[in-house]
């Protein structure tokens, strides 16, 4: 299960001080939840202050809520993460509490990978031909390199985010 400093850093969370659209970041709070039968859950709680009130507000977030990343558990099984619907309430003075729960579910990337690869070569689209023992490995190469690079901006965003709290 990916935790909630990685559901942070998977969806490229801003920091406090930074700005999205015309609104400025005062805090960002990200937790684990329990999710059930749901999956996992995150509970997500970010101050924002600025002009353009609460639909100028949901304007600048879109980009942050309407991604689907993938990343990969500690296990290195990987994950689907979302966003539910965001609710942004009023502070006053231009200030918006943005309340919005995340959610991970387990997908099962390697079976999809490799019906992908049977679909190219029944399809005469691949390159060169597979063996069966080839396309598992394929599939198990781009599957390691994905879960390098999903470690390496994770490792980024966290050491930021020590940077961060080390500050406060």
């Amino acid at each position: 299960m990916p935790f909630a400093k990685k559901f942070r850093a998977m969806m490229g969370f801003p920091f406090p001080g930074d700005t999205v659209g015309d609104f400025t970041v005062e805090s960002v709070d990200v937790r684990d939840e329990q999710g059930g039968s749901e999956g996992y859950v995150y509970g997500v709680r970010m101050v924002l202050c600025g002009p353009g009130g609460q639909q100028g507000l949901q304007r600048a977030l879109k980009s942050l809520f309407s991604q689907h990343p993938t990343t990969f558990s500690g296990y290195g099984n990987p994950y689907q993460l979302w966003f539910r619907k965001p609710e942004i309430e009023s502070l006053g003075d231009k200030r918006y509490e943005v309340c919005v729960k995340g959610s991970g579910v387990r997908i099962y990337l390697a079976p999809e990978l490799a019906r992908f690869l049977d679909y190219l070569e029944e399809n005469r689209q691949s390159a060169t031909p597979l063996a069966p023992t080839d396309r598992g490995k394929l599939v198990e190469d781009y599957l390691e390199q994905y879960r390098s690079e999903i470690k390496s901006k994770v490792d980024r965003y966290r050491r930021r985010l020590l940077k961060t709290e080390d500050k406060k």
